[in-house]
């Protein structure tokens, strides 16, 4: 009896060791019906705010909401009335309850910045006036940005070479918390700025980069300018490179650890190929505590990267995605290999037609996704290939590249295994480790949509919101998992 009794114990711990280490993959897909929209008709999925999944329509004389119920069947629609049907939406920053849109209009020779709040139904609850300014017209970037946790949004544009105009607006209290211009010198905006980013304290950064090449390698810098609330002015940190030359970068900043981060791929010979890793970072408040480590890649992952034996540690078209923070200081650097080509074809079909009369073409090639997870000291933690092959022509590559969704303990790729009607939409499973498994999720067809991941939406650990366009017909697609 108690033989038995062991045996019977062994058994059924044997079945639950199996139970709970096989993975179950089940999701739940809801599609909405579709709604027909035009070519320059533009939307914004905002997200799931009080029960509904709302979606913003941006059409050539009028603003629409849709709202749609768990199962993404419509509940009801609202036109949005703004100051003017021509206005330039600039963001859409929700909350649990309610959402706002920032928009900007011209008006008798102004330019006026609006903010409106509205509730769950589509009612306004609340309006203000970020900025007004004189329409002078000769800006040469115009860009926004939103803090980690949507809390404040940055508005700049740059006065060609001389000054950066920036607005802080906080979205929460519905209030402009910075309105200024800072001088910039010595600066060719369009060669050498990176990208700008806000914390979640409302303070912005502007990155740049100085003497990016190999002949002027020994003062290579990042220069990044900031403004202090408690000191009132703006500050100045340079970042060096250490005599190399960066291939590709991106910086977010750490709210968690408060510091500044930025990962990115740098070359040696070839400026079409890199041949490593860095990663930096530095404390805000201190620019002595910056650090930058660099990392040539192991020749075994290049082999794997290219899928080919060769004699150069390098890996050609590739760009950096994304930046994931790890809670210990560290990054996760997600990188993605790609690349375009031009076709040049007559529109009248005649070799001696004039240039003007050559239409282009373009094929669009989306690969493999690299991973780098990097310890806080700058050491690889580990990499990793995820392997795809994605080809499209003359689409703008929209239903190319992945989608990231972000849960506790894994991170989810999600991609259309091939860029065509009839595809599945796979997806890497990756662990904090770099563990990873490769699974089928979802057959386009079943529900024919079309689905473009780049523009999804995670509305919850375990949900996104995915948006199809297929013959002028716009669908929203619930994944659950």
């Amino acid at each position: 009896m108690r033989d038995i009794k062991i045996r019977w114990n062994l058994l059924l711990a044997t079945y639950c060791l199996l139970l709970f280490s096989t993975p179950i993959f089940a999701q739940e897909i809801f599609v909405s019906e579709s709604s027909s929209i035009r070519n320059d008709d533009a939307y914004v999925i905002i997200g799931k705010i009080d029960e509904h999944i709302l979606l913003f329509l941006d059409k050539a004389d009028s603003y629409e909401l849709k709202a749609y119920d768990e199962e993404m069947k419509e509940a009801w629609t609202k036109d949005i009335v703004l100051q003017n049907k021509r206005a330039k939406i600039l963001t859409i920053s929700e909350s649990k309850d309610d959402f706002t849109i920032i928009y900007r209009y011209n008006k008798r020779g102004k330019i006026l910045t609006q903010a409106r709040r509205f509730d769950a139904k589509g009612f306004i609850v609340e309006k203000d006036t970020v900025s007004m300014l004189p329409n002078r017209g000769f800006y040469s970037i115009e860009d926004h940005t939103v803090s980690e946790d949507r809390r404040f949004v940055l508005i700049y544009e740059f006065e060609f070479n001389t000054r950066i105009h920036a607005i802080v607006y906080d979205v929460q209290n519905m209030k402009t918390v910075l309105h200024k211009v800072f001088s910039i010198n010595d600066l060719d905006v369009d060669r050498d700025f990176v990208e700008a980013t806000v914390d979640n304290k409302g303070k912005p950064y502007f990155i740049f980069s100085k003497d990016n090449r190999r002949t002027k390698r020994d003062k290579n810098r990042f220069y990044i300018i900031s403004y202090d609330y408690e000191k009132q002015f703006a500050e100045e940190v340079n970042v060096s490179m250490s005599g190399r030359v960066w291939f590709d970068v991106q910086f977010k900043y750490d709210n968690l650890n408060e510091q500044m981060v930025g990962a990115g791929l740098f070359l040696d010979k070839r400026y079409t190929e890199a041949t490593g890793y860095f990663y930096l970072k530095f404390d805000t408040k201190n620019a002595d505590t910056q650090e930058i480590h660099f990392h040539d890649f192991d020749p075994k992952f290049v082999v794997r990267a290219i899928g080919k034996e060769t004699k150069h540690r390098s890996i050609g078209e590739v760009s950096v995605r994304d930046l994931v923070l790890r809670q210990d200081g560290g990054v996760l650097m997600v990188a993605e290999r790609n690349r375009f080509y031009s076709r040049t074809g007559s529109m009248l079909g005649n070799a001696y037609a004039p240039i003007e009369n050559q239409s282009f073409r373009m094929d669009y090639h989306y690969e493999d996704i690299l991973l780098f997870a990097i310890h806080p000291d700058g050491k690889l933690h580990w990499n990793d290939v995820l392997q795809k092959r994605q080809f499209s022509q003359d689409d703008d590559a929209r239903f190319s590249s992945y989608f990231l969704m972000h849960t506790p303990r894994s991170l989810r790729f999600l991609y259309n295994d091939e860029i065509r009607y009839k595809t599945t939409i796979n997806e890497y499973l990756v662990g904090i480790t770099g563990n990873q498994e490769r699974n089928s999720i979802y057959n386009t067809e079943t529900n024919d949509v079309s689905l473009l991941l780049r523009k999804a939406k995670q509305v919850a650990a375990n949900e996104a919101i995915i948006a199809s366009e297929r013959r002028s017909n716009l669908k929203l697609t619930r994944l659950v998992y």
